[in-house]
Parts: structure tokens; C-alpha cells; sequence
């Protein structure tokens, strides 16, 4: 209790406007994506596709093969804008060699690609331009898994790329019960005064993140307005 009074303490309830960025580059090649976007893709000769999205983050451009982590709750559009090389989605089964901005489709067998590749297969193909043809995807929790993309030339092998398809965090809700409320705040002041470890050793199943409530990557005590914020406004 001390705790808790004391955070209330410091930041008084004054309302709080909390931006979160809606693509996130958490590793090389590899973006976090939390809002609905449109992917707008062209290509490197057959060497790989090249991604091209805009949102609250600014605009992202020609970035090839890139690992996208989507949201679920979002709808995702997929176009292609330059001829040849259609683009197809695949569930995790589709043989694939390398590492995020440098994956490798393992086969060279048509039918396999299509057993891979998610159904209805045309909903699941964007063909190449000149057309109005895209793959529009609006993911739900049971979405949640892994993908790849690729191109269908069976011989274009080097053009691939994963997709993750995450549940969103819930920034503030530090007892993982999917709203955030008062029985958030020893949590966020655990999380907050006592570290990850400790946090993580109370509440195994949540996550640490949550308590980055401003949005700047790192847990601290800028975290305590936004916060507040999410209490006073949820």
C-alpha cells in the first residue's frame, strides 16, 4: 500500500495523452506492426520482395523480405505494384531455410507450395500488377501462429519472408486479466521499484512490457503519468 500511495503521490490524477507508435522495428528486419495497414509490394528482380507500408511511425520503404509481426483485431491489405512474382500467404508447414531478411523457400515443388499456402488460395494470392487484386486479412486470436510468404514461380525460391500473428499487449494491464484497473497498480509498482525478475517470478504468465505504458521501449518511472492516465481513462 505504501507504494502505491506514494506513485499516486508523485503524478497526482491528472489526465494523460499516451502515444504508442504503430510499427515498431524490434530487431533487424523485423517490424511489429499493431494497427492495420496496407502493404504496398514490389521486388528486387526474383531476389526478394520489397514491402512498402505508411503509418503513424512515418513510411516504411522498400524493405526487403521483411519479418512482420501483426496484430490481432487488425485487418492487413496486401498489393502487389510491379509485374510477375505473385505473392502468396502460407501457413508454417511450407519449407523454409534462414533467418529473419534472409529466408529461402526450401522446395521447388508447386504442389507443396500450394498445400502450404492458406485457403481459400485465392484470397490467400496477390497476383501481380497491373490489377486490383490483394489479400485482405483481418486476423483473429485464431490467427494466432506462424507464416510465410513467398513468391508461386516455384524456381523463385530466395523471395520469402515470416509473419507472426501475435494477440496485442495490453499496455497497464500488469495482472494480465485483459483490462486495466486499480488491481493493476502493486503489480506496476512490482514491475516498476523491484525489476523484471521479480515481477516475472509473481506473474509468470504476463508480461513485463505492459508496464512500458509511454511507449519508449524501456520500463520507468516516465511510466507513472500514462499509467494514471489508463486508470482515470480506461
Amino acid at each position: 500500500m505504501t507504494k502505491h500511495v506514494t506513485i499516486l503521490g508523485l503524478v497526482g490524477l491528472s489526465a494523460f495523452s499516451v502515444a504508442l507508435a504503430d510499427t515498431t522495428m524490434v530487431a533487424p528486419s523485423v517490424y511489429e506492426i499493431d494497427a492495420g495497414v496496407d502493404f504496398s509490394i514490389g521486388n528486387s528482380g526474383a531476389s526478394s520482395f520489397l514491402l512498402n507500408w505508411s503509418d503513424g511511425s512515418g513510411t516504411f520503404t522498400d524493405e526487403p523480405d521483411p519479418t512482420l509481426i501483426l496484430h490481432v483485431g487488425q485487418t492487413y491489405t496486401f498489393m502487389r505494384t510491379t509485374g510477375s512474382h505473385p505473392f502468396v500467404i502460407t501457413d508454417d508447414t511450407l519449407p523454409v531455410t534462414g533467418t529473419d531478411g534472409s529466408y529461402a523457400r526450401a522446395t521447388t515443388d508447386g504442389a507443396v507450395i500450394d498445400a502450404a499456402t492458406l485457403t481459400p488460395i485465392a484470397d490467400f494470392t496477390a497476383d501481380p500488377a497491373p490489377t486490383t487484386d490483394q489479400i485482405t486479412w483481418t486476423l483473429t486470436s485464431g490467427d494466432v501462429g506462424d507464416y510465410f510468404y513467398t513468391c508461386r514461380v516455384t524456381f523463385h525460391t530466395s523471395m520469402a519472408g515470416a509473419i507472426h500473428v501475435v494477440e496485442p499487449s495490453l499496455p497497464g494491464d500488469m495482472d494480465c486479466d485483459g483490462v486495466v484497473g486499480f488491481g493493476d497498480i502493486n503489480p506496476f509498482v512490482l514491475a516498476l521499484v523491484d525489476g523484471q525478475a521479480t515481477y516475472e517470478a509473481a506473474f509468470p504468465d504476463c508480461d513485463y512490457q505492459n508496464a512500458d505504458v509511454s511507449g519508449n521501449g524501456s520500463v520507468g518511472f516516465d511510466d507513472i503519468n500514462p499509467f494514471v492516465a489508463l486508470l482515470l481513462n480506461p
